[in-house]
């Protein structure tokens, strides 16, 4: 019952999060969604060690999981307008060909950047205690 309620306050969390990251990107009038303004900010809270890993870990786990059912929509859109997917489909799918590899890409160098980042720091660590221990 306990990793029950803390998933659904990691999920509640996360929701605010983006909620206020894209209220804020709308304010800013910024040329990018509240989604990267979220991402950002997310990865500097959990960079500076504002927010641990820990706190946010299940309720991601879980959207994570379930990341199909944000898609059905998706389809039934698809199911009510098949005539336009017949005059504009190929303009579409490479618009969302595109979209989807420049976010796969986006996502995976913030990831990969944010791994250096931490192992770079761990290393120093390390490094500083061996120092220390060594003197």
């Amino acid at each position: 019952m306990k990793r029950l309620f803390s998933t659904v306050a990691q999920v509640l969390l996360l929701i605010a999060a983006w909620y206020g990251a894209d209220r804020a990107a709308s304010w800013l009038g910024l040329p990018f969604s509240g989604g990267i303004v979220g991402l950002l900010a997310m990865v500097a809270l959990l960079l500076s060690g504002v927010v641990r890993p820990a706190a946010v870990e299940h309720g991601a786990d879980w959207l994570l999981s379930n990341m199909l059912l944000f898609f059905i929509p998706l389809v039934v859109s698809v199911v009510q307008f098949t005539g336009l997917l017949k005059s504009e489909g190929l303009r579409l799918f490479a618009a969302i060909g595109l979209g989807f590899i420049a976010v796969l890409l986006a996502t995976a160098f913030t990831v990969e950047w944010v791994c250096r980042l931490d192992r770079g720091r761990r290393l120093r660590r390390l490094r500083l205690r061996r120092k220390g221990a060594t003197e």
